[in-house]
């Protein structure tokens, strides 16, 4: 089984232009948006006994901000404040007695409900099957480019056993797109580079969690956390 958290943002507001091609609809008007930080995560693994872009957005004023959701976040509404978000979204799995250690590949699924794109309420994402993940950076004055990292430890655990993370890997995708934000990958050690984002870019898109069922641990929940961290320097 396992879980993802999302803690909301802060920060002040201004008011941009945003505009945005994807899924054949573009959009510019003013919207009123305000800055995040944000997200953490955890995993636990249960055992038996269209063409799309980034969104462009001109800001002609305000301070350095930055945003990340990974499941649930703080928006209060489609161009709304959004603030911190404690919640805690879980993705599991039960692996069946059968099939233990089997090789095949077993599905991962959330108790993430969010499925709009919080920017324009667009229906992105499919949960429970999938996870949001967005995120925007606003340097103010500056050109800082922003860096999404996911960091991991070697092992999930249960007690005194261990299942490596790297049997967990994500797929990128959303309804619609075509082109990705973000890469598919697998659960490393330390910390992996997702993505980086240019002045005033959001990025996002839907992760779909498996499970690589290529071990034999003991019965047991294992658990892990994966912390996900959005830098501007």
């Amino acid at each position: 089984m396992a879980r993802f958290a999302t803690m909301g943002g802060w920060g002040d507001e201004w008011v941009d232009e945003v505009t945005r091609s994807k899924k054949n609809r573009i959009h510019s008007r003013t919207r009123r948006l305000v800055c995040g930080l944000a997200a953490s995560a955890s995993l636990f693994v249960m055992l038996p006994a269209e063409t799309a872009s980034a969104y462009t957005i001109t800001i002609t004023s305000g301070t350095r901000a930055i945003y990340l959701q990974v499941g649930r976040g703080g928006y209060t509404g489609f161009y709304n404040t959004p603030g911190n978000n404690a919640t805690v979204n879980v993705v599991s799995v039960a692996v069946p007695v059968a099939s233990v250690g089997s090789g095949a590949a077993q599905v991962m699924t959330s108790n993430s409900t969010v499925s709009q794109s919080p920017v324009d309420g667009f229906a992105f994402c499919n949960p429970p099957s999938q996870v949001y993940i967005g995120a925007w950076s606003r340097p103010g004055a500056g050109t800082g480019v922003a860096t999404l990292t996911v960091s991991t430890p070697a092992n999930l655990t249960s007690g005194s056993d261990s299942i490596p993370f790297s049997q967990i890997s994500w797929v990128m995708s959303g309804n619609g797109d075509a082109v990705f934000q973000f890469p598919n990958g697998t659960f490393t050690a330390g910390a992996q580079t997702l993505a980086t984002f240019p002045a005033n870019t959001w990025k996002e898109q839907c992760m779909t969690f498996s499970y690589a069922n290529t071990v034999v641990p003991a019965a047991g929940i294992y658990t892990g956390r994966a912390t996900y961290t959005l830098s501007l320097p």
